[in-house]
This record gives C-alpha cells, sequence and structure tokens, in this order.
C-alpha cells in the first residue's frame, strides 16, 4: 500500500509524491498523521544548501495509532497520541547534566519519513519514551504544539526566573508567542519587541500590552524606562544577528541573561565584547530542542489550557499545498501552519 508524502527538493521545488507505506517490527507503531504544524526550522532546512534533499520534513506530529508491533504494551491501536521525533538515552554524560539535545543518541532516532506525509513510522526508542496520549478534550492540532512549546519549556528551564523579572522575547512568531504565553505564566513580566506592525497588534490581542517595534521606537529607552532604570532581567531571542545582540547589551541588566533560542543559515559571525561578559556577568545561552520530559509537561499544558495555542493556527493547508503554506511562512503572512494530510 501507498502513501503521500511532501518531499522538499530545494526552496523553490516541492512534489507531492507516492511512496510505499512505512512497515514497521514488533517494537514500533505506525502512525496515522492527523496533523503536523510546519516549524520554523523546517523553513530553515528547506533553505539550507548544506541539508541533504529531497527530504521528507516535519516533526511537530499528532494522529491516530493504526498499526502496533507485537511487544507494544502500553498503547493500542486506535489510541491518538503525540510523538517527539528524537529522544535521548537519559544516561550518558551530556543527559545527566540536561543537555539532553547533546545526547549522541537524540539525532540517531527519528520518525519515518516526518511528519509531512500520511502514515510515519515510530521506532523503539521514541515508543518507550516519547510518545504520549492525547486527552479526548483537545484536538490534533492542538496536542500538534506540544513540540514547539517543549522547546520553549527545555529552553526556559535553564534560566531562574523570578516573579515580576522582565523579559524582552525578540521575535514575535509562534515560537516568541509560546514564550510571551509562559512568561507570564510564570508570573513574570514579557516585553515583546518585533519589526512588524501586524505582529505587535496581534500580541497586544493575546494580553501582550507591552509590545513595541523596534524599528519605530527607541527600544533601550523604552525597556530602561520600563525597568525603573535596572534593565531586562532576560532577553530571548527568536530571531537573532549583530544589530539584536548589541543593541540587547544596552538594555539587559548586569547579570543578566541573553537566551538564543535561534539559528542563522549562512553561519553568520557576530562580536562580542568580552567585557560585557565578564565585568557584567552577562551570560549568553543557547538553547536547541527539547526532551521527553518537556513534551510531556507541554502536553498538559495544553490540556489544561494554560496555554493558549488555537488562537496561533493562521492555515490549515492539505498536503497537496504545501509548496502555499511554506510561501505563507516566509512572506510572514501566517503564524502557525497546519497541514492536515487526510
Amino acid at each position: 500500500m501507498n502513501m503521500k508524502a511532501a518531499f522538499c527538493y530545494s526552496h523553490k521545488k516541492f512534489i507531492i509524491d507516492e511512496i510505499p507505506k512505512p512497515e514497521i517490527n514488533q517494537d514500533e507503531i505506525l502512525v496515522k498523521v492527523m496533523a503536523s504544524g510546519i516549524c520554523g526550522s523546517d523553513i530553515k532546512k528547506i533553505f539550507d544548501d548544506n541539508v541533504k534533499k529531497p527530504v521528507v520534513l516535519g516533526h511537530e506530529v499528532a494522529g491516530d495509532i493504526v498499526e502496533i508491533g507485537n511487544n507494544i504494551k502500553n498503547f493500542k491501536i486506535g489510541d491518538r497520541v503525540v510523538v517527539t521525533h528524537h529522544v535521548p538515552c537519559f544516561n550518558c554524560q551530556y543527559c545527566k547534566h540536561e543537555n539532553y539535545s547533546m545526547c549522541r543518541q537524540f539525532k540517531s532516532t527519528n520518525i519515518y519519513p516526518g511528519g509531512f506525509s500520511q502514515y510515519i513510522r515510530v521506532p523503539k526508542e521514541n515508543v518507550s519514551l516519547g510518545t504520549l496520549k492525547i486527552d479526548e478534550k483537545i484536538s490534533y492540532e492542538e496536542a500538534s504544539f506540544s513540540e514547539p512549546l517543549a522547546c520553549s519549556l527545555y529552553s526556559l528551564g535553564k534560566i531562574k526566573l523570578l516573579k515580576k523579572d522582565f523579559a524582552v522575547i525578540v521575535g514575535l512568531g509562534t515560537m516568541g508567542l509560546l514564550f510571551c504565553q509562559l512568561v507570564k505564566m510564570n508570573k513574570a513580566i514579557p516585553i515583546c519587541i518585533d519589526i512588524d506592525e501586524k505582529r505587535i497588534s496581534f500580541a497586544k490581542k493575546l494580553g501582550f500590552d507591552l509590545a513595541f517595534n523596534s524599528s519605530k521606537e527607541k527600544i533601550t529607552e523604552r525597556i530602561i524606562d520600563i525597568t525603573d532604570g535596572v534593565g531586562a532581567d532576560l532577553a530571548i531571542f527568536t530571531v537573532v544577528n549583530e544589530e539584536i545582540l548589541n543593541e540587547c547589551s544596552n538594555y539587559i541588566r548586569d547579570g543578566g541573561k541573553i537566551l538564543i533560542f535561534a539559528g542563522v543559515v549562512d553561519n553568520e559571525i557576530v562580536k562580542i565584547n568580552i567585557n560585557d561578559l565578564y565585568k557584567r556577568e552577562i551570560s549568553i545561552i543557547g538553547s536547541y530542542s527539547s526532551s521527553p520530559k518537556h513534551l510531556s509537561k507541554a502536553l498538559k499544558l495544553i490540556s489544561k489550557g494554560y496555554i493558549n495555542v488555537k488562537s496561533l493556527i493562521t492555515h490549515r493547508l492539505p498536503l497537496e499545498e504545501f509548496e502555499k503554506a511554506v510561501e505563507l511562512i516566509v512572506s510572514r503572512k501566517a503564524y502557525k501552519v497546519i497541514i492536515e494530510p487526510w
């Protein structure tokens, strides 16, 4: 039996092709994909010539178990699940220090062929550590946000964020708005920054009143004023370049932290004032991906309604319109686009 999958050949060439439906062994499950979100990292891979192509991307996956291996005891056919694409071993030196995404097993485990297909095979490690049942009260598309929200949780877990701390979030796409919600949930104060007036307005509609356009306002002066001259405790970058980093050094407080949750395709090199790190004790922290334990926490937050993900969905498109979905995101006409393969 064949199935459909969206293959990326380049940033200008996408083909919906039929390939054999994956076969599973006794330790695996087959999931019928009902919702798969397009992530910013998917877009970066589409434009990155170093990523081997053709490739089927997609890792924000929710669906139904339709086949199950004989050794699987904790799941049954018909279970609604979310699946993480990578799982760490939890035993190595990286995992002991909670650097889960640095674990050597992490990248070696993956769903096949990718979330932008009608079915995915979930390998043994991902079944036992990275597959979670979905509460009946939430939709597949809401559940698919577990992966990006887990990444935000993992990132903030590296920071000691206190009540009434000021956290600047730069970039108000889907990830930025998830960070805003988590900061607010932790009773800290988000200050939202973007250069797109529509995204500033949308953030305000979601209840984030401290939202500013950095191309129209003097952001450093704004932040220093809001924080009574102290500066922000934390800056979270969902987009990053040298200009953004340099500006941040003016509004981050002494002892403050800079969290980089963003990559670049062109391997941009930036200059950093070492004295800012040394004399001012400013920390720069990178964060990439998440872990199954963060996926579990994220799914609970969504299920209990603590995090609003439904408002972030702007488009729902079939697999056949994958190229249109990419265009909508690249042109900043969409927040979260959910691919529905059926």
